[in-house]
């Protein structure tokens, strides 16, 4: 399934993907324990009640598009790749950070990342990913495949997992660091993007999967 809101206006680069296909009218309501907005179909939150008169949705759970021509979705981990890309591009750019820590809406910190580069050039040979082997939810996208190589605008970054108190002093530090930005997802969409990292990393050969005691991986734009 896959959440889609219908819009006239004209989105590009402001796609963002998901699992419920309803139009704009349905596709909400608000939970009374919070301010959270979740689908009425398959009850993932899609973002959060800022006013009476004001929905912010997650960039990482809708994908917006215009009312009219066709539409193909990418895969919802190429999908958020190119989005937690384009925001670490976006947010390194305007407010000269590279340090950022993701954390979900229940308030916990999950990812501690820096951005290294962000003009990277990624070659990969289908196949030869090590990360083909690994089961994943989302669908074929790390499945072997018998076509040519691929090349891919991507980011990399150095990150640490801060999941059951994993690096709690060092995320701790981040936070209290005026230099590092908070990016909030749905905690969900972190452990997605955990194991999305995880993946990168593993494809990696040994002696380039690790980096001042970070692990290294590459997010595809």
């Amino acid at each position: 399934m896959r959440r889609t809101v219908r819009s006239s206006r004209n989105w590009t680069n402001k796609e963002k993907t998901p699992h419920t296909e309803t139009e704009n009218s349905s596709i909400i309501r608000k939970s009374k324990e919070n301010t959270r907005v979740v689908c009425k179909r398959c009850k993932t939150m899609l973002g959060e009640t800022v006013s009476s008169d004001t929905i912010k949705y997650y960039v990482t759970e809708v994908i917006i598009q215009p009312s009219h021509g066709n539409f193909s979705p990418k895969p919802r981990s190429q999908f958020i790749q190119g989005i937690v890309a384009q925001c670490l591009v976006e947010l390194s750019s305007a407010k000269s950070t590279f340090r950022f820590t993701l954390k979900g809406d229940n308030g916990k910190t999950y990812i501690l990342i820096w951005l290294l580069n962000s003009d990277t050039l990624l070659v990969e040979s289908s196949g030869s990913s090590s990360s083909h082997d690994v089961f994943t939810p989302f669908g074929d996208l790390f499945m072997p495949s018998s076509g040519p190589v691929g090349t891919w605008n991507a980011v990399k970054v150095l990150y640490q997992p801060c999941t059951k108190s994993r690096n709690k002093e060092l995320a701790d530090a981040w936070e209290n660091d005026i230099g590092v930005h908070p990016l909030k997802f749905p905690s969900e969409t972190c452990l997605e993007l955990l194991l999305i990292l995880g993946l990168s990393t593993t494809s990696l050969p040994p002696s380039l999967r690790c980096m001042n005691s970070f692990q290294v991986a590459f997010l595809k734009m």
